[in-house]
């Protein structure tokens, strides 16, 4: 009798696989295929890029596999103190949002991102704090 409960347990963990994806504390200090900062949302990895004059948003699903881009539409808010910007997202490549936009490489920036892709529900993380990537051209 307790094989047999493992075992249904086992199965149902394996089945409902996403409620052991990974969460924002393991993803907060691992760098992200595109050399930017991970955040984790309830069905997606998120990667942000800060350069200089651009911001670069990649999207993932919980095994890191890249989600198509087309069609979604996002925002990015930068909070450095009382400062706030907002940059508009728009797809880019397969997986990408790209917003121009002059990122503060600033240790106190956060950066709140929203997405929403087609068919799916709106979803938003927060970078906090956000360590942008300044890479020179």
């Amino acid at each position: 009798m307790k094989r047999r409960s493992l075992m249904i347990a086992l199965g149902t963990l394996l089945l409902h696989r996403p409620a052991l994806a990974h969460t924002n504390a393991e993803l907060a200090n691992r760098r992200g295929p595109q050399g930017g900062q991970m955040r984790a949302t309830a069905t997606l990895h998120l990667e942000l890029v800060g350069r200089a004059d651009e911001l670069l948003l990649y999207v993932y699903d919980h095994d890191d596999r890249p989600v198509a881009t087309k069609g979604a539409a996002g925002r990015a808010t930068l909070l450095l103190g009382a400062d706030r910007s907002e940059l508009m997202l728009e797809p880019f490549g397969t997986n990408g949002l790209r917003a121009a936009g002059k990122v503060v490489p600033d240790p106190k920036l956060r950066v709140v991102v929203s997405l929403t892709l087609p068919g799916a529900r709106p979803q938003q993380e927060r970078f906090e704090p956000f360590r942008p990537l300044v890479v020179k051209k």
